[in-house]
């Protein structure tokens, strides 16, 4: 009896093991900024689960510009929901951006339409990965709200954050 409590209790622990050692830096191994941005140090990837929320907040200052760039490991299939707040502005004018990883009804999205989903753009003839820039008036707190659709199997995988800055200003 006791080596099959201990044979359960060891097959609870070995897939969240696991879990912790998903290696989640790729993204931000192979991003090379561009455009005279910089990687800023809170950049992050994480481990993450279908069907949970996870926040996290950025501090960012006036004077400089940001560019919040998202991905998903596929497994997710873009089923994710992201939020940029404003933590210094009262509720309801503080949601500096919220939008799906992709569209519901399948169609290709324009720009600031999705997350995840590329789109096309016509300048630059070719498809683009979304991104989001933030010009603060003050120096603020933003947070970063990602919620992972619930799935019928709970799914692992990577959700990347990156942040890119550099001044703002005649450049």
């Amino acid at each position: 009896m006791k080596k099959a409590k201990i044979l359960i209790a060891l097959l609870l622990t070995l897939p969240l093991l696991s879990f912790s050692q998903i290696d989640c830096s790729g993204v931000l191994k192979s991003l090379v900024p561009e455009d005279g941005f910089q990687m800023n140090s809170l950049s992050k990837g994480a481990p993450c689960i279908s069907g949970h929320t996870y926040e996290f907040i950025v501090p960012v200052q006036q004077g400089k510009e940001y560019r919040f760039i998202f991905y998903a490991s596929p497994v997710f299939n873009n089923d994710l929901h992201f939020q940029i707040i404003d933590q210094n502005q009262p509720a309801g004018s503080n949601i500096v951006m919220d939008l799906p990883g992709k569209l519901s009804d399948g169609s290709l999205p324009e720009k600031n339409q999705t997350v995840l989903q590329a789109y096309y753009d016509q300048g630059l003839n070719k498809e683009v990965h979304p991104f989001f820039t933030v010009i603060p008036q003050n120096t603020t707190n933003l947070k970063l709200v990602i919620n992972i659709d619930e799935k019928t199997d709970l799914i692992k995988g990577c959700v990347t954050v990156v942040i890119l800055d550099r001044e703002f200003g005649f450049q």
